[in-house]
């Protein structure tokens, strides 16, 4: 299949116009006239996950955060950058990435997220505008409000997310024995909007890369915030994206990457 034919059936769903301006999500590497007969998921484009594409004869990686992402003024093979783009290159292999196009996006990251956990979406909690041409008007923007599927206790709605996102480890903002029924989700880093999300009624944030002065504040107002971290809240992407892809890239192999690492060790 060729590779503009793949971008076209994915950006129909996932629009690139959905992505915020300061973001690089689209074809970062590539060739649109390529044929593709393999793709590989991942959530970093990493030496380990380039080699690894390499080693199973991958055409295009897709990835959520993108590969290009802060200016480039040289391509040098003694640098990690430059060393990566000169294997894809030299070894014809895409990259296209989906990050806020996808974060923002209907049946994206975030409502993925929502239905991991048992929750089910009802707003979007940071609405950033409405596109009559995409899925009917619907609005679009970052995050996802909803409701449990049932209302459990702060500690056991932790040890709910520990088992469901597959991580040991999480830091959390709030006072113990609280009941949790509502909640408001934002994959990455979305601690910025613990406000918001109190001024709503959410009964908790779930998100990642909460700053200490952020839970400080959140604290102060008694709005409890789960920090699953950046890794443990995005790991998800490609089991997010994969049934999409296998159900309308049909003559093409989809995989996902076995080098999908948290690149922190916790102790």
């Amino acid at each position: 299949m060729i590779l503009n034919d793949i971008l076209k059936t994915v950006e129909s769903k996932y629009p690139l116009s959905l992505q915020y301006n300061w973001d690089n999500s689209g074809l970062n590497i590539g060739d649109e006239d390529q044929e593709v007969k393999k793709i590989m998921l991942t959530l970093d484009v990493t030496e380990k996950t380039v080699d690894e594409a390499i080693e199973k004869n991958v055409d295009l990686i897709i990835s959520h955060h993108p590969f290009l992402f802060s200016k480039i003024n040289k391509v040098n093979k003694k640098d990690i950058k430059g060393k990566l783009i000169y294997k894809l290159i030299s070894n014809s292999i895409s990259v296209y990435c989906m990050h806020t196009s996808y974060d923002l996006a209907f049946d994206g990251l975030n409502d993925y997220f929502m239905k991991l956990i048992d929750a089910k979406t009802e707003e979007i909690l940071d609405v950033e505008g409405r596109l009559d041409s995409y899925l009917e008007g619907r609005n679009y923007g970052l995050g996802r409000t909803g409701k449990l599927n049932q209302a459990m206790k702060i500690e056991d709605f932790i040890n709910h997310l520990k088992e469901k996102l597959k991580i040991q480890h999480l830091r959390y903002v709030g006072q113990d024995n609280i009941e949790i029924s509502t909640i408001a989700v934002v994959t990455g880093a979305g601690a910025e909007f613990f406000q918001k999300a109190k001024d709503i009624g959410i009964d908790l944030l779930v998100t990642g890369d909460m700053k200490y002065h952020q839970a400080m504040d959140a604290m102060e107002i008694n709005m409890p915030v789960v920090d699953c971290g950046h890794y443990g809240s995005e790991h998800i992407f490609a089991d997010s994206l994969i049934d999409f892809l296998e159900s309308n890239l049909s003559e093409v192999d989809v995989i996902k990457s076995e080098n999908i690492v948290n690149p922190f060790k916790e102790i």
